[in-house]
């Protein structure tokens, strides 16, 4: 038998066809030695006669066998030769079409042991040039072991003969990594752990009627996921399994992804979300047109924020009636809409009666504040500094409003009212004015003079019943942004 031999991509003529990215990507990196007999090997290998031989190359280079074998070994590495190992080796030259580059960054020997290795796991087919480098670039960016990868490939073949192609094996190696897996040992323990679910993954493709399908190295992943990260029980895999007769383990997973996003993990809550599956849909849909947005696809929307409002305590009317109010105070978005709900939950403010409560409530205030500045001589809208303000001598400065309203009148006139009043009452809390009468004696008068106020009395009658306009809507709403604690 021949020593040097070519794959069937070679094609024979009756001269040596060097290809130019050997000459180009190879030739330059290599030694004399190594470039000569990679050179003289090929020129033998057309050959089938007694001359081709190691002994025939190592007597014309002056070298032992073993010089002759490492040379070979150096280009096994680099994806060139394949080296059949027995009493008698022989060297299988590999075509280099399709191979873009090579690794010249990679040390000669460094990868010989895995060169062989991984060949005699695949020993089906042939690895081409461009395979191995895929191998290098792998372990050269990674702390994965050769020997680890080499028992994925074996892992893979197992499952799928050796026609599996090399983006399979890195595939699984790289999910191994992402793992933290890139030792002999622990690569090892993961995957055999994973064969464990063989049983559990076939009474899984019977019940859904895949004939004729193999198991995955995607489905024992999966399984594993279903389990252990999301904690569903087998029951409850079987019985999510029996609604997926025929349409394969993707829409499974899907299911079974979906029902953990909604924390819907015994049969029973998956029953009550698939029964309210529809309600979700069709409330999503008008929480979207109310606030004016267009999503084709809700599941998004329901698993994002409808589910997490109704958990937190929200019913259809007031959702939709928040939404509405946000369309009209500008809020148009499901972000803007959720940290409104965000907002009023901190608050309590979980139903229809709460929230025309707590609306009512920011209208009185903002009326109040609106009296404040015509007594100022202001005549504008309340704007995010005035709240402020007010909260501020309300519940920080603990003032009465008869003698806020006092001190406004005092600042009637002035070049910037609010500011002056703001000083003035500033004044009255470090001087623990508390009433008018005081306030009055603070302003050291001559005379005596009565503050008369005018107070206008603001809302009555059934609180479900009031009417906002869309302006006061969205005060009220700019009012929630900025009253937050």
């Amino acid at each position: 038998m021949a020593f040097c031999d070519k794959e069937k991509q070679f094609i024979d003529s009756g001269f040596t066809t060097v290809d130019n990215k050997f000459i180009f990507n190879y030739l330059p990196d290599a030694s004399d030695i190594r470039a000569s007999i990679y050179l003289f090997g090929l020129a033998l290998s057309d050959s089938d006669g007694d001359d081709n031989s190691c002994d025939t190359i190592a007597r014309k280079f002056n070298i032992s066998r073993e010089d002759v074998i490492s040379a070979f070994q150096y280009w096994e590495e680099l994806g060139l030769v394949h080296i059949i190992t027995g009493p008698e080796p022989r060297v299988i030259y590999l075509s280099l079409q399709g191979v873009n580059t090579s690794l010249k960054n990679v040390k000669p020997g460094k990868y010989a042991k895995f060169s062989r290795d991984i060949q005699d796991a695949i020993s089906g087919r042939m690895i081409t040039v461009h395979e191995y480098n895929e191998y290098y670039g792998f372990l050269e960016g990674t702390t994965f072991e050769p020997a680890a990868l080499v028992a994925v490939a074996k892992y893979c073949v197992e499952l799928h003969g050796n026609d599996i192609g090399y983006p399979y094996i890195l595939t699984v190696a790289r999910n191994q990594l992402k793992r933290g897996a890139t030792t002999l040992a622990t690569v090892s323990e993961n995957l055999q752990s994973q064969q464990k679910y063989d049983d559990e993954l076939n009474v899984l493709i019977k019940l859904m009627n895949l004939r004729s399908y193999h198991i995955h190295y995607y489905d024992r992943e999966n399984y594993e996921k279903w389990t252990k990260n999301y904690g569903f029980s087998q029951e409850v895999i079987l019985a999510v399994a029996k609604k997926c007769k025929g349409s394969g383990m993707t829409k499974l997973d899907n299911l079974l992804s979906q029902y953990y996003r909604n924390g819907a993990f015994s049969e029973k809550e998956i029953q009550h979300f698939e029964k309210e599956k529809t309600h979700l849909y069709n409330l999503a849909a008008e929480i979207n047109r109310a606030i004016g947005v267009y999503y084709q696809s809700l599941d998004m929307v329901i698993e994002e924020y409808v589910t997490k409002w109704l958990r937190n305590g929200y019913d259809d009317d007031t959702l939709l009636r928040i939404a509405k109010y946000c369309f009209t105070s500008g809020i148009r978005t499901l972000n803007g809409l959720d940290a409104i709900i965000d907002k009023l939950y901190k608050k309590g403010v979980t139903n229809i009666t709460s929230l025309t409560a707590y609306l009512d409530n920011l209208a009185d205030t903002d009326k109040t504040i609106q009296n404040i500045l015509l007594k100022c001589g202001l005549v504008r809208r309340t704007i995010a500094s005035d709240r402020t303000l007010y909260k501020t001598w309300i519940e920080s400065w603990n003032l009465p409003l008869d003698v806020i309203y006092y001190a406004a009148e005092q600042s009637a006139g002035t070049s910037n009212p609010m500011t002056y009043l703001n000083r003035i009452l500033s004044d009255y809390k470090q001087n623990g004015v508390t009433t008018v009468e005081q306030a009055q004696a603070r302003k050291n008068l001559t005379s005596k003079s009565t503050a008369t106020t005018a107070t206008v009395y603001i809302g009555g009658g059934d609180m479900e019943r009031r009417q906002y306009t869309e302006e006061e809507i969205s005060t009220l709403f700019t009012a929630l942004d900025e009253t937050e604690d």
